[in-house]
């Protein structure tokens, strides 16, 4: 396309004239529809034993031992720990009869090896013994590290330049015990999480570490204790749905994305049977997602009674 301009006034203009349509026709294309957050809940993979409400957790895991840590990098030990509990805490504590206690953040004189000898189960006895607790989630192990990856891009002005990406790895490993020592369950948890990408000159030193991306850390740990705990409680998967907008719709999209989808049934219902193709097809498609969201929460309602735990329907 050739561009003519008589003046730079005018000139101006036309330059600016393309981005403002693209613009305009963005906001009209998704001024079409209304997004509204669904969710689906599941029942739990596997069961706990009965009378299993009362947890406590602990680390066993030392991330003082300079042979394998450097001492720097404690600090980001620490965050995996802290994350781990709030992981658990974020799932155990969806039951309102279980309670989660913690032990000790840093018990020393384990390894990995030595808590698969069977005496190891009086260590767990004592401890749940102590605290009055039925169940012991155990952070056996954990690793931690970043890795970056060499890359050719363009910088700000169109050069070539070498860039580095850096990727944050967390390995943890936790064994849910009784009160007796038994083992219910071992879960490994593998999270990894895109942290920073920099421009670099052969290869020059530097970039983020474990101990300068504690957020991260503490973030990609609580996501291994959910993951690993989780299988022992109903899974809520969040979604999203679109609803057709503007109109006689407007008005129903709110009441569905304020939580009231029961009150839009009829007057969709109305609408789904109107002479107007359009506005039926609409009707019908927003009906159906209103539709959905009420089964989900009846679903929600059953999942957590199969599961022991009464809550009120919506």
């Amino acid at each position: 396309m050739i561009i003519t301009c008589s003046g730079p006034n005018q000139c101006a203009m036309k330059k600016s004239f393309l981005p403002f349509a693209i613009l305009i026709a963005a906001i009209m294309a998704t001024s079409c529809t209304t997004l509204v957050e669904m969710q689906r809940t599941f029942s739990q993979e596997a069961d706990l034993p009965a009378d299993s409400a009362r947890f406590v957790f602990i680390n066993f895991y030392d991330y003082q031992i300079p042979d394998f840590i450097k001492d720097k990098d404690e600090a980001a030990f620490t965050e995996v720990v802290k994350g781990y509990g709030s992981g658990l805490a974020e799932i155990i504590l969806k039951d309102p009869r279980a309670m989660l206690m913690t032990a000790d953040t840093l018990r020393k004189g384990f390894t990995v090896q030595s808590m698969q000898y069977p005496e190891f189960a009086d260590t767990v006895s004592n401890i749940c013994s102590e605290i009055g607790a039925n169940m012991l989630v155990a952070l056996d192990s954990v690793r931690l590290w970043i890795e970056s990856e060499f890359y050719l891009t363009e910088d700000d002005e169109g050069s070539s330049i070498m860039a580095k990406d850096f990727t944050l790895f967390l390995n943890t490993y936790m064994t849910l015990y009784t009160a007796n020592g038994e083992v219910i369950d071992r879960c490994a948890g593998e999270k990894s999480k895109y942290i920073k990408s920099k421009y670099t000159i052969f290869g020059m030193i530097g970039g983020p570490t474990p101990s300068r991306s504690q957020r991260h850390v503490r973030e990609l740990s609580a996501a291994a204790a959910k993951d690993c705990i989780g299988k022992f409680y109903p899974f809520t998967e969040v979604y999203q749905a679109k609803l057709y907008s503007g109109g006689p719709f407007s008005s129903l999209n709110k009441l569905i994305t304020a939580g009231r989808p029961e009150e839009a049934v009829e007057p969709l219902t109305r609408l789904s049977a109107s002479p107007d193709p359009n506005i039926a097809k609409k009707a019908a498609g927003n009906l159906s997602v209103a539709n959905e969201i009420i089964e989900n929460r009846l679903t929600s309602v059953e999942v957590w009674k199969n599961f022991g735990v009464e809550i009120l329907k919506p």
